[in-house]
């Protein structure tokens, strides 16, 4: 069981970080296609520069909404594991379907 906590708890690390990461390059490709569409329509260039960008930007942005549930699904399993929840014949707290809404 204590192997399984570490395991969690590592791939919570990892995968946090890779989030973080996915985030940080979202925020930039996203900063730099606003800069070059709007430096494209001031200046009437003929350069697509901005449509790498802005291709980059979605490919990121999927990257990291992936990489956030997938850390979001990992943090709840160690949430439950920890509080023991997922015993349902704990009498301390009820199944589902005995709460009430």
């Amino acid at each position: 069981m204590e192997q399984d906590g570490r395991r969690v708890e590592h791939g919570i690390h990892g995968i946090d970080r890779a989030t973080r990461w996915a985030g940080v390059l979202l925020c930039w490709a996203h900063a730099a296609a606003m800069a070059l569409t709007a430096a494209e329509a001031m200046l009437r260039s003929a350069t697509d520069w901005w449509v790498v960008t802005w291709a980059a930007t979605a490919v990121l942005f999927i990257t990291w909404a992936l990489l956030r549930a997938a850390q979001k699904r990992l943090l709840r399993r160690a949430a439950s594991g920890e509080d023991g929840q997922d015993d349902p014949s704990s009498p301390e707290e009820p199944t589902h379907y005995d709460r009430a809404a």
